[in-house]
């Protein structure tokens, strides 16, 4: 006789649509053709947009990148020009 085996529901993280995960690549487009070295940088001192790692692969919500992007012009930082 064997034990009941319990499982657990797993939740998988939804992707928005309207939040979609961006690669370092297209967060240097956005960012005016910020290097992607400079964010590789950023990461490591913890410095520039909230990144998820999933994997090998390093993924930012456009949220996190416009938020982070505000923030830089609050303190008086202009990344882009108009």
């Amino acid at each position: 006789m064997t034990a009941p085996q319990h499982q657990h529901p797993q939740t998988a993280p939804t992707l928005d649509a309207e939040d979609p995960l961006l690669s370092p690549e297209q967060v240097s487009e956005i960012l005016g053709g910020i290097p992607v070295g400079s964010l590789k940088k950023w990461r490591t001192e913890r410095q520039g947009p909230a990144c998820l790692h999933i994997g090998r692969h390093v993924r930012y919500r456009r949220s996190a990148v416009e938020a982070w992007l505000h923030q830089k012009d609050d303190e008086g930082i202009v990344w882009m020009e108009s």
